[in-house]
């Protein structure tokens, strides 16, 4: 037990310069004038007070090893930042072999600078967490950074970052076990992302990359190979237990459908493509890109091609995932669905109005993803293609069925003229349309808006 002091909880008094706040938090650190570190939190409702004022703290100590007032009133005297002292710097080991596992508790609280590699960033709804690491060494890294929002560029997996803030863990204390102040899960807590410097941009090209690209690639090939052979084995099959008689005849219709049925799946799937894969293969051409020297002009536009080839199948399978959680996640309700998805579309906002007409019916559960794929896809053109500012929805649902109906305020087009080589979009909207044994109708003119309705049967 030599190592663990119990505090008793008593009024204290300290007088110092606030290292730390920020005003959603109902805690701050604070420096005193001798230089010991301590985190004070609030009562319920009351304000922290701003980095760099000068404070006097009254409050309970905490039963723990650490530098912690509880339930602490705070007076502001004046504000002066550069009461701040300067952060000690560590590199990580020292850090790591000052605090483990029953280092220097006099370090909780305290503002410190740390370097090391950036080796994982998990976005969070109200936060982003980063994982800095050197060797077997690694701290968390808290960010005031939204999911939502955009993190800096180079902010990513593979560089080298110094992170300033902070110093804060937990302490384990079990009287049973006889385990006192032993120190886990380090953190360093930063005001703000501008705290999380840049040292050095993370690598864009590596033999384990340049495997991996290629590996990517042949897994890719071998699913697509597979899944032709498996198309085609089945019609084989069927035409072989056709008589004789019939066979030819029956053998060209049943091609010639596969065929077709083949490439408009074929042309679906590539246009929603194969996530898994595409995501690391679109990295890895983006690494090999920054890679080449200046003098690889042929070889950079080869792989710009591919590059592009590659993300536009992504975004087709991204829109397909997209379905499938909101479908998952949402409502049984299918305008309640189409609202509960809108919501999670930020560029939709103020843009997207939904309306409905007659008696809403239950819709069957396997409508739901292919209703909100073409909902998606009608909405985005309209905003991307069609430069609209507004979209209107709107289904009515009928006696037999419903109709659906995206009619915008766009340049418009001609519905008539040849629909651009590689251009899946409305092919998809439509074709998933009448799986679903609908129909679709669009009504379009250059200047005008585009209208498109599609009628469902039920």
């Amino acid at each position: 037990m030599a190592n663990f002091l119990v505090v008793a909880a008593a009024l204290t008094n300290l007088a110092g310069v606030v290292t730390f706040a920020r005003g959603n938090l109902p805690y701050f650190f604070m420096c005193e004038l001798n230089g010991a570190a301590w985190r004070v939190s609030l009562p319920e409702g009351a304000h922290a007070p701003l980095t760099g004022d000068v404070v006097e703290v009254a409050g309970e100590r905490e039963f723990s090893v650490k530098n912690r007032i509880a339930d602490a009133t705070v007076s502001v005297t004046t504000n002066d930042v550069s009461a701040i002292p300067p952060p000690m710097v560590f590199d990580v080991e020292t850090l790591f072999s000052k605090l483990l596992p029953f280092g220097n508790t006099g370090l909780y609280g305290a503002l410190v600078s740390s370097e090391g590699m950036l080796r994982d960033i998990n976005r969070r709804q109200n936060s982003t967490q980063l994982l800095v690491g050197e060797g077997d060494c690694n701290f968390q890294v808290e960010l005031p950074v939204e999911i939502s929002d955009s993190l800096p560029d180079d902010l990513k997996i593979g560089a080298t970052v110094r992170v300033t803030g902070i110093l804060a863990y937990t302490s384990i204390e079990n009287i049973e076990e006889g385990i006192f102040g032993r120190i886990e899960n380090i953190e360093i807590i930063p005001p703000s992302v501008d705290s999380v410097e840049i040292v050095k941009r993370a690598p864009f090209w590596t033999p384990a990359r340049i495997w991996a690209f290629f590996g990517w690639l042949v897994v890719l090939l071998a699913v697509l190979f597979g899944w032709v052979t498996a198309l085609r084995g089945m019609v084989a099959k069927k035409t072989a237990e056709l008589s004789e008689s019939i066979r030819l005849r029956v053998k060209a219709r049943v091609e010639a459908d596969a065929a077709r049925r083949e490439r408009l799946r074929l042309a679906a799937d590539l246009h929603d493509g194969f996530q898994q894969y595409l995501a690391g293969a679109v990295f890895r051409l983006k690494a090999a890109l920054n890679y080449l020297p200046d003098g690889a002009k042929e070889c950079r536009e080869q792989l710009l091609a591919v590059q592009d080839a590659l993300q536009h199948t992504q975004a087709g399978l991204r829109a397909t995932l997209w379905a499938m959680n909101e479908e998952s996640e949402g409502p049984e309700s299918l305008m309640e669905l189409f609202g509960f998805a809108a919501r999670r579309m930020p560029h939709w906002e103020n843009a997207v109005e939904f309306s409905s007409e007659g008696e809403e019916r239950p819709i069957a559960h396997k409508y739901a993803g292919s209703l909100l794929l073409i909902l998606q896809e009608a909405v985005g053109n309209a905003l991307k293609h069609g430069a609209a500012k507004r979209v209107k929805v709107h289904v009515a649902f009928e006696e037999r069925g419903f109709a659906l109906s995206v009619k915008d305020d766009g340049k418009g087009f001609d519905p008539s003229a040849a629909r651009p080589e590689g251009h899946y979009g409305i092919a998809g909207m439509e074709r998933r349309a009448s799986e679903l044994g609908g129909t679709t109708a669009i009504e379009s003119a250059p200047g005008k808006g585009t209208t498109i309705t599609f009628r469902i049967p039920l």
